[in-house]
């Protein structure tokens, strides 16, 4: 369960202005879905990029932010998150690597929301032709004499048969150049931390096309730590796809 006590007041390391945050004390990462690019569907939990910008115009990262006090109430402002259409200006800006590796994790995910949108209506659509298809085999199936005695009618339930398809994935010039720098730099850091940034280097490969590359980082992870991402990221090598996909754990 996620649980606040009162207010964390933090002053920012560029001009010291202050700002009042959720103090948590506990946090449930619990999401209605999940997509291979790391986001969170109706998640319990904001989406993090770890980022701010200060009223004076700098982006600082929540790390470096000074802690003040504690307090049950506070009138002072809050630190939004930095809106998607500024991000590649903190990338630009960046003061360290750390900070413009999170910017770029950020505008990935920010501008794979376009395709979200695009695949959550075509799967909505084609599930609902599902249940049509189904609708009419129940009128077909359950006789009349079914509902003189009252008998419940099944509930619809998708079958493995159904059809599930989603839109080709086609990410922008800008978004290909974003992954290919982000790639490069998750990989450095790779090279000196081994097992670091394992599978948002396998989604960022298989994103680009880069299948191979991909099924590498796939097959470092130690047995014991595969799981329902890493055997998707796996299922989606192997048949050479390159498009987001969302599940539940």
């Amino acid at each position: 369960m996620t649980m606040t006590e009162g207010v964390r007041i933090r002053a920012t390391p560029c001009c010291g202005k202050l700002y009042a945050s959720p103090n948590y004390v506990s946090m449930n990462f619990m999401s209605f879905g999940f997509w291979t690019d790391g986001w969170r569907e109706h998640s319990l939990m904001p989406n993090e990029t770890g980022l701010r910008q200060c009223a004076c115009g700098i982006f600082v990262k929540l790390k470096d932010m000074i802690n003040i006090r504690i307090e049950e109430k506070s009138e002072l402002p809050r630190m939004e998150q930095i809106p998607g259409q500024l991000l590649q200006d903190c990338i630009k800006q960046a003061k360290d690597e750390e900070m413009e590796i999170l910017a770029r994790i950020a505008y990935w995910r920010y501008a794979n929301h376009d395709y979200r949108d695009k695949y959550r209506a075509h799967r909505d659509a084609e599930e609902e032709e599902s249940k049509k298809i189904w609708n009419l085999l129940q009128n077909q199936t359950n006789k009349w004499w079914k509902k003189l005695l009252r008998i419940p009618l099944p509930e619809y339930r998708r079958s493995s048969n159904s059809p599930f398809t989603y839109p080709p994935f086609e990410p922008t010039v800008a978004q290909v150049e974003n992954m290919s720098i982000l790639s490069n730099m998750l990989l450095d850091i790779q090279k000196q931390e081994p097992g670091r940034y394992v599978t948002t280097l396998a989604e960022l490969y298989r994103e680009l096309g880069r299948f191979e590359e991909a099924k590498a980082q796939i097959l470092s992870i130690p047995e014991n730590e595969v799981g329902t991402t890493s055997r998707l990221m796996t299922d989606l090598i192997d048949e050479k796809e390159t498009a987001l996909i969302r599940y539940r754990m």
